[in-house]
């Protein structure tokens, strides 16, 4: 066999049994429902409106140019249903390509940083689609799993291989391009930092410190440049302040403190949010014992320099205020937790950095520790925001795992070490499902969500005994069994989950009778609340829903009323909109329902934890007013029809 043919067989190998499993999990669990809102429905929403109204430069949404986002996401969706025909099947089966890129980027990505340890690529894509939130974070028709893969590709074409030790500098660029164009300069935040310091782990960086930063600034330049060749455009298109927006608040609205980032989509979140977090991201591989050993036995290996054990204690000290702040809400002065989280990263960072590392390892605390610090000091955080420094994170485990195998064989095989403690976790989970439909017989448990997902819940539970003792095994394939449990446990919650709990997500019901009213002409009203498209896809619909108040004028962008002008606005009243509208439909929510409510609205559906309503727009007028309207000439439409719930309104 030529030399190139045993090469690509291998590559191809090295893909068993891992991928195709991935493959057939994620496939599994983002058909078995629909889209989810708010996540799948906006970005569909705004991929349909560009599509339906020719807007190829500027996203819209609900009618307004969307400055958020950036639309290359958009483009790949638009590419789909120019083959296929507009769809939610394409964008769902491109997520999952896009995951499974990230995987196989991130197996080439730790073969490339420690070569001498094969095991690390071989267990990086089992550890790494065996986390729970990334996996069904993945099954979102959302940005993140688009801009990993680009975040994994510039890192990679940083990192030497056996037959080029310089960077691929013009790949570099065009990648940091694409990231920045699926989501905008937060891309250079994931990628930076590699790049930055680089001579603390690349051999070729550090004898070519000028060619390195040069080069290395002008793939910056040039994936700005990409940016700007999208953005300058769109800008004059968009409008002026869709420029305002796109150039300035848009980014600014993460970074400023929430208090001043009025109007902004800011997420503000405290400074030790992520480090909190940490151990649900990296849910199960963080109660893997033996990763949680060997992971620090690999980063302070003995004899530490001098700055390690001061700097243990600082983090150490840090940590524990950080966590007594967050755990019990305490009222701290400003700059207090951004200063608590500084000392106790940056310590901790230098210390390691002066330890014998290999490489490898060093690369991924340049990338992870500085990156996680950034993200902890901006004022915006979402869980997903860190998703494309998951596969850094499982190279880190497995390189600890691989570490303390070499290093000290004894504790690598000892039981005591094993995945038990996620054993005792399913088996508690299972006893938990188990009892949950005699609870709810009982009345002990009266929860909607309990009460839903109970007729199910025995079934599951007997996916989690047997998950369970498969972790309780020992001996040769463990990482392999904490993968396949993590996996199969992660497809079963969300398998239970849509069975029990689907039905206040799916917004379908309304979505078609809105589309039926956008079609005949009726204006469409939102009352109450933000509105974030996520009735546009789904029902097609062709214009804006409008944004109206119970008493008016409560939007900050709404205009003056005029008595004279027949055309809703945001901010009208219920009143006003019905004046101006009164063929219209109205949109409302409500936390409880009521006879009046299943007698006189057009359409009830669960929504969320609550209800959704739709409602003839004189009609929901005359009861807030505080008058009978007549009698619909149809019964209320109630979704789904014989949903547990309508039995006992009162």
């Amino acid at each position: 066999m030529p030399a190139s043919a045993f090469t690509r067989s291998e590559h191809l190998r090295a893909l068993w049994p891992w991928l195709p499993l991935w493959a057939a999990m994620s496939l599994l669990a983002i058909f078995s429902h629909g889209p989810m809102p708010m996540f799948s429905t906006r970005t569909l929403a705004v991929a349909w409106e560009m599509w339906a109204h020719g807007h190829w430069l500027v996203p819209y949404i609900n009618g307004a140019p969307y400055s958020e986002k950036v639309p290359l996401l958009f483009w790949f969706i638009h590419a789909g249903w120019f083959v296929f025909g507009v769809n939610d099947i394409w964008p769902r089966v491109l997520e999952v390509l896009f995951g499974g890129i990230q995987l196989v980027l991130a197996t080439v990505l730790a073969a490339r940083m420690f070569p001498t340890r094969p095991w690390v690529a071989r267990a990086t894509p089992w550890l790494l689609m065996s986390l729970s939130y990334a996996f069904l974070f993945g099954q979102q028709i959302m940005y993140e799993v688009l801009l990993s893969v680009w975040v994994l590709g510039a890192i990679l074409c940083l990192t030497p291989t056996r037959r080029r030790a310089e960077p691929r500098w013009w790949l570099f660029g065009l990648l940091v391009g694409a990231g920045l164009l699926t989501k905008g300069p937060v891309m250079l935040v994931h990628v930076v930092f590699p790049l930055l310091l680089g001579p603390l782990w690349n051999d070729w960086a550090r004898q070519n410190k000028a060619r390195w930063y040069g080069f290395g600034l002008l793939g910056i330049l040039l994936g700005l440049a990409l940016l700007l060749a999208w953005a300058i455009p769109a800008g004059f298109a968009g409008g002026d302040e869709y420029r305002q927006r796109l150039f300035f608040t848009q980014t600014a609205g993460r970074v400023v403190d929430g208090a001043h980032a009025h109007a902004l989509q800011n997420h503000a979140r405290p400074a030790w949010t992520y480090l909190l977090w940490l151990p649900a991201l990296l849910f199960p591989a963080i109660g893997w014992l033996r990763a949680v050993v060997g992971v620090p036995g690999m980063l302070f290996q003995r004899p530490w320099n001098r700055l390690v054990a001061p700097a243990l204690a600082l983090s150490a000290i840090s940590g524990v205020a950080l966590l007594v702040i967050g755990l019990a809400h305490l009222s701290v002065p400003n700059g207090l937790p951004q200063i608590l989280v500084i000392a106790f990263i940056l310590p901790l960072f230098i210390a390691l950095l002066g330890q014998p590392l290999e490489p490898g390892v060093r690369m991924l605390l340049c990338w992870l520790l500085p990156t996680l610090l950034v993200f902890s000091l901006i004022t915006g955080k979402q869980a997903y925001y860190v998703l494309p420094e998951f596969g850094g994170a499982v190279m880190l485990i497995a390189a600890g795992v691989a570490h303390l195998r070499e290093h000290h064989p004894r504790m690598a095989s000892r039981y005591l070490l094993g995945t038990w403690p996620l054993a005792v976790g399913g088996f508690v989970l299972a006893a938990a499902l188990f009892a949950m439909p005699t609870l709810v017989a009982h009345g002990h448990l009266t929860g909607v969500w309990v009460v839903d997902l109970a007729p199910y819940a025995r079934f599951f539970a007997v996916v989690f005994v047997v998950l369970g003792a498969l972790l309780l095994l020992h001996g040769r394939g463990e990482m392999r069994r904490l993968a396949f449990a993590g996996l199969i446990g992660t497809v079963a919650i969300n398998a239970l989950w849509t069975l029990g709990a689907w039905h206040n997500y799916d917004f379908h019901p309304a979505a078609r009778y809105l589309s039926a009213a956008d079609a005949a002409g009726q204006p469409i009203a939102n009352l109450g609340r933000g509105y974030n498209g996520q009735y546009h896809f789904a029902g097609r619909l062709m214009h804006p829903i409008v944004r109206i108040n119970e008493s008016g004028n409560a939007s900050n962008d709404a205009p003056d009323d005029d008595d004279d002008d027949n055309t809703p606005h945001n901010g009208d009243s219920l009143y006003e909109f019905a004046r101006k509208s009164p063929n219209g439909v109205v949109v409302s929510y409500a936390s409880k329902l009521t006879p009046t409510d299943l007698r006189y609205a057009r359409l009830v559906q669960p929504a969320f934890s609550s209800w959704l309503l739709i409602w003839d727009a004189r009609t929901l007028a005359a009861l807030r007013a505080g008058r009978v309207p007549p009698d619909p000439r149809q019964p209320t439409l109630m979704y789904p029809t014989d949903y547990w719930r309508y039995k006992v309104v009162r």
